[in-house]
């Protein structure tokens, strides 16, 4: 059954990627994708946010000076409301506590940028400095922040993939300030993560491809290491990207090999199982979507969404041969 009537994809432009902004993605009444339509030129929005109540979009502008922009949502069209200036090279955004939280990977930093009842960008961003490097010198150098996301207490979650950490943030009373942080297995490079309704975190990282489950240990502000599995049912390297939870599966995406992993859920919550590789429907798979029985893939060099039914197994199986839209790197629902 799917819920989505359309998809936002965000690409990479210019000199990074063949995209021309944040394209509209209807789908079919079964679910497949239909013709993609550039719905606003923008800088290589490589990720994007919708506000939980307004007709907003957010959209970040990958670039050495970074800066994020809201989009008021005119059906299939997107109209400006503003921008702000984060740090360098933001690439991910989640809407939480009355904020855009900005994951910047070039300067390592969370921004929270604070949102009017409309969704407008309504004060001066918050900061939160990043510290920190790890043992591969050319992708640890400093710290890399690379996600962020809720948690069930509160707490604002973001991976470091430059320090190997899970930072734990507070956002409240016109304050963004570090509650802890979770030091996870030397060199992994933690880079997405998602909260199982159990309560534990599921984190993948890029350069060890593997899967961390983690739980809180009193609270958000403090994590355990208590489960790892290899990210991809091969075991073989990778570098792995997005992740998300459905029923009773947890989905990740790993470039190199082109696969995207179902891992069986056990112990309610506790352990995962990679059980399946599937062909992610062209090249260089990164972000992800789940969907009911319905999951889509933005194969960024293959310059495709693809659409899979998720079988009663847990299975993945491609749907059609794929949308073309240009340097595809986040799919998310519209």
């Amino acid at each position: 059954m799917v819920g989505s009537r359309a998809l936002w994809v965000g690409t990479y432009t210019g000199e990074m990627g063949a995209g021309s902004g944040v394209y509209r993605v209807p789908l079919a009444p079964g679910g497949l994708p239909e013709r993609a339509r550039l719905a606003v030129d923008a800088a290589s929005p490589s990720f994007l946010a919708t506000h939980p109540s307004a007709d907003v979009l957010y959209a970040v502008e990958e670039a050495e000076a970074g800066t994020v922009t809201a989009y008021s949502v005119l059906g299939g069209s997107l109209r400006s409301l503003g921008s702000a200036a984060v740090g360098s090279l933001p690439c991910h955004l989640s809407v939480q506590h009355g904020h855009l939280v900005v994951a910047d990977y070039g300067s390592g930093t969370v921004h929270a940028v604070p949102l009017g009842a409309d969704g407008a960008f309504a004060g001066t961003p918050l900061v939160a400095s990043g510290r920190g490097s790890g043992p591969d010198a050319t992708r640890q150098e400093g710290p890399h922040a690379h996600m962020t996301a809720a948690a069930p207490d509160g707490h604002v979650l973001a991976t470091d993939l430059g320090a190997d950490l899970v930072r734990s943030f507070t956002l409240s009373g016109g304050t963004l300030a570090l509650a802890g942080e979770t030091r996870l297995p030397a060199g992994c490079g933690p880079r997405h993560l998602a909260v199982h309704p159990s309560g534990h975190v599921y984190v993948v990282t890029e350069l060890a491809a593997t899967l961390l489950v983690l739980r809180p240990s009193g609270g958000y502000a403090a994590l355990e290491v208590v489960a790892e599995s290899a990210a991809t049912a091969s075991g073989g390297p990778a570098q792995c990207a997005a992740i998300k939870v459905g029923d009773g599966f947890v989905y990740t995406s790993a470039r190199g090999p082109d696969v995207v992993t179902a891992h069986r859920i056990l112990d309610g919550g506790a352990a995962l199982e990679p059980v399946a590789d599937v062909p992610s429907g062209g090249a260089w798979p990164r972000d992800l979507h789940v969907d009911g029985d319905r999951l889509y893939v933005a194969n960024e060099r293959g310059h495709t969404v693809t659409a899979f039914r998720i079988g009663d197994d847990g299975i993945p199986a491609q749907d059609g041969p794929g949308l073309a839209v240009p340097s595809p790197v986040c799919v998310i629902p519209a």
